[in-house]
C-alpha cells in the first residue's frame, strides 16, 4: 500500500481553534517528517453530499459527517464509539478506487468519544483514537475549555493520533510501553507517551511540546523512515 496517499479531513465544528490547529497539526507532522509537498490534503469540512438525507428525512448511510456520528452513537451513554467511527471511517465506500481511492481521514469532532475495549482500563473516555495507515479521530469535547490553550492542546493530540496512525513509535524500540491491542506509546520527553486524563495530561503533552518539540528523537527517526520507502514496511 502506498504510504504517500491523500490526507482528507472532516470536522463537524467548524470553529478555527480546531479547524487551525487541524491544518497545522498536519503541516508540522508532515514537515517533522520531510513529506510536507508529497501529500495533498483535502478539506471537506462537515460533509454532506447532496443525498445526505432520504425523502423521509432519514440519513444515507455514507453520505454525511452528520450519519458517520450518528451510526457511531451509544445514545445509553452519549458517547461516541471511538471503535465503531474508526471502522466505518476505515471500510467507507469512498476508498473505492473509482471514486476517491485510497487516502488517510482525519476526523475532528465535538461529541465525546469511548473506546469499548478498554472499559475499566480508562476513565470512560478518549480524547483521541486511529487505526493503522487509515484513519484518525480526535474529540475535542475534554480539552476545548482548557484556559488559554483550546488551540494548543487540540493541535497536540491531533498530532499524536497522526503519527499513531503512521504507525509511530516503533513497536520494536526498547524505549516503549506496548499495549495489548498493539499500540505503543513512548517512555521519553514527547507528545506520543501515554495518556489517559483530561485535561490535565494533556496540559502537560503540550507543555512539553511547546518546551522540547512535539517527538523526541526516536520518534523523530522513525517518522522519517516511515517515509524513506514509498511502499509501507513494518517499523
Amino acid at each position: 500500500m502506498d504510504k504517500l496517499k491523500s490526507i482528507n479531513i472532516m470536522d463537524n465544528k467548524g470553529f478555527w481553534p480546531e479547524k487551525s490547529a487541524l491544518i497545522d497539526a498536519i503541516k508540522e507532522v508532515l514537515s517533522t517528517g520531510y513529506c510536507e509537498n508529497r501529500f495533498p490534503v483535502k478539506d471537506f469540512g462537515r460533509f454532506r453530499s447532496p443525498q445526505w438525507r432520504d425523502e423521509d428525512d432519514v440519513l444515507v448511510p455514507w453520505q454525511s459527517i452528520d450519519w458517520y456520528i450518528y451510526d457511531s452513537l451509544n445514545e445509553e451513554r452519549m458517547q461516541v464509539n471511538a471503535t465503531t467511527l474508526l471502522r466505518n471511517l476505515s471500510n467507507e465506500p469512498w476508498r473505492d478506487e473509482r471514486l476517491l481511492g485510497d487516502h488517510y481521514d482525519i476526523f475532528v469532532l465535538e461529541e465525546d468519544m469511548y473506546l469499548p475495549e478498554k472499559e475499566g482500563e480508562d476513565p470512560g473516555y478518549c480524547v483521541g483514537a486511529s487505526r493503522p495507515y487509515s484513519a484518525a479521530v480526535v474529540s475535542s469535547h475534554r480539552i476545548e475549555h482548557i484556559w488559554g490553550m483550546p488551540y494548543s492542546c487540540t493541535k497536540t493530540e491531533i498530532m499524536r493520533q497522526l503519527c499513531f496512525m503512521f504507525g509511530i513509535p516503533s513497536h520494536l524500540r526498547d524505549d516503549v510501553s506496548k499495549r495489548t491491542d498493539a499500540t505503543a506509546f513512548c517512555n521519553n520527553v514527547c507528545i506520543l507517551r501515554e495518556a489517559a486524563n483530561a485535561p490535565e495530561e494533556w496540559e502537560r503533552l503540550t507543555e512539553d511540546r511547546l518546551k522540547n518539540g512535539p517527538l523526541c528523537d526516536s520518534c523523530t527517526d522513525d517518522l522519517r523512515k516511515f517515509f524513506l520507502n514509498p511502499e509501507r514496511g513494518h517499523n
